[in-house]
């Protein structure tokens, strides 16, 4: 990623991250329109998953001119989702949800510049979760 682009990304994040609950329930739906069986995935506090959600988001933007940290937390990621076994069609739905719930939340904030650096940094940081 381009600095001006890390910077877009981390400007907009205030914005993102006072709407944090709104981001992670609009995220969730765009998810489950996008990928009906992902539903099955989530049992149990789904209240603490989107916490998680919102957290690792938070992380990842912090970490965007860090390529070693953001390797680590792609890794993390990996490893706590091995378990689902997922493949390039559900990380290219969750990519596309999150820019979706990002445009909910940030309406006309989200210029297409924008949009395009959130853009690659969510590809940055799925390229960074070594595949099973």
């Amino acid at each position: 990623m381009e600095p001006r682009e890390i910077q877009y990304v981390q400007q907009s994040f205030a914005g993102v991250f006072a709407r944090k609950a709104d981001l992670a329930e609009r995220f969730y739906v765009h998810l489950f329109t996008r990928l009906p069986a992902a539903r099955a995935m989530f049992r149990g506090n789904f209240v603490k998953q989107k916490m998680m959600l919102t957290a690792m988001i938070a992380s990842c933007v912090r970490n965007l001119d860090d390529p070693r940290r953001l390797e680590e937390i792609g890794t993390r990621l990996s490893r706590e989702h091995a378990h689902l076994d997922l493949g390039p069609r559900e990380t290219e739905a969750a990519k596309r949800a999150l820019i979706a719930a990002l445009r909910d939340v940030l309406g006309d904030e989200l210029d297409p510049a924008t949009e395009f650096a959130w853009a690659s940094a969510i590809s940055r940081v799925a390229g960074a979760m070594p595949r099973h």
